[in-house]
């Protein structure tokens, strides 16, 4: 009889790790695949370009995350990217103080400042005008997106704003500098995963992401929290402002144009809830790493874009039909 339970309590740890980390398993039979049928897929060239591609969408799909546990969305994380990327560019490149020592300094200050001041229009939207985080966000990066290209055409007669100083590149992985982004992004994970899992915040962010009406009665401050998911998730966008501009050596104006189709697809595909209050930090970043690997694969066969983007669409699909599922089998349940 004992032996018989052991095995079945042995079973069902089993089934949960299985159910409650799908997105982790499926990531390690995809990089066994990989590993098998990609050609050259294991070599160090590729593996450092993986891990660079991870970083790109890492940093700002942790921030949005934070808005997605509140039922949110935040679409102007890519409006501060070009918007910091080409005032960092300025900064370091044309302006009064380029090229002395504190160009990069006020550069970085710059694009940081960028995201948290977006961040801190698109709280003020939703708290205090009461506007819904899809209207206040779309806005935002319509309107910050807009800027971007203006600027760029004012004070400089090219696509980007180049002459940036080469000390800043490091900070995007080139020259030997593979490892800096990548600590960037792995501290600001494991912050971002402490602030969730260990902290009055992070109980107080589920609180409200599950229940806010409940939440408020009960005492919590609810519009606080709700304006600073949105200045994290600015904080995050401006900090990846740093290293994109770092990576691509330019002040870009279209550098978010393509990000956020694999940061929302890398969240949901993880299993962050779109209904809010369940999901986390480790599961957007599994998401990161499988969407990561799966453009990789795609470029290393050559398959035709549009190939990629109907895959990303099914998964998307798929992952939120199990969301919706399980949220009503749990309203039965109840």
């Amino acid at each position: 009889m004992e032996t018989t339970m052991t095995r079945s309590g042995s079973f069902g740890w089993i089934r949960g790790f299985a159910l409650n980390n799908s997105i982790l398993l499926l990531l390690v039979v995809m990089f066994a695949a990989s590993a098998l049928f990609v050609p050259n897929f294991l070599s160090p060239f590729n593996m450092k370009n993986l891990l660079l591609q991870s970083v790109d969408i890492m940093i700002i799909s942790v921030g949005v995350t934070f808005v997605l546990l509140n039922g949110g969305i935040d679409f102007s994380c890519v409006a501060v990217l070009a918007l910091g990327s080409v005032f960092g560019a300025y900064i370091m490149a044309k302006s009064p103080i380029a090229h002395t020592p504190y160009a990069i300094p006020a550069g970085i200050l710059a694009m940081v400042s960028i995201g948290l001041l977006v961040g801190a229009v698109n709280g003020f939207s939703v708290v205090i005008l009461k506007m819904p985080s899809f209207i206040a966000t779309l806005a935002t990066m319509m309107v910050g997106s807009g800027v971007a290209v203006w600027f760029t055409s004012i004070v400089s007669d090219k696509a980007s704003i180049i002459g940036i100083p080469e000390r800043f590149f490091a900070l995007g992985g080139t020259r030997g500098h593979t490892l800096v982004p990548i600590i960037i992004a792995l501290a600001l994970v494991l912050l971002a995963h402490w602030l969730l899992s260990a902290t009055l915040f992070g109980r107080r962010v589920f609180a409200i992401g599950t229940n806010p009406k409940a939440s408020f009665i009960s005492g919590m401050p609810v519009k606080r929290t709700v304006f600073l998911l949105l200045l994290v998730s600015g904080l995050c966008a401006g900090v990846q402002s740093v290293i994109a501009t770092a990576r691509n050596q330019a002040g870009i104006p279209s550098l978010g144009d393509r990000v956020f189709i694999d940061i929302v697809a890398a969240i949901i595909i993880g299993g962050t809830s779109v209904f809010g209050g369940s999901g986390g930090v480790i599961k957007t970043v599994y998401g990161v790493l499988f969407i990561s690997l799966l453009n990789n694969d795609v470029n290393m066969l050559g398959i035709e874009w549009y190939v990629i983007s109907l895959i990303k669409g099914l998964l998307v699909l798929i992952a939120a039909f199990i969301d919706v599922f399980s949220k009503r089998v749990d309203l039965i349940r109840r």
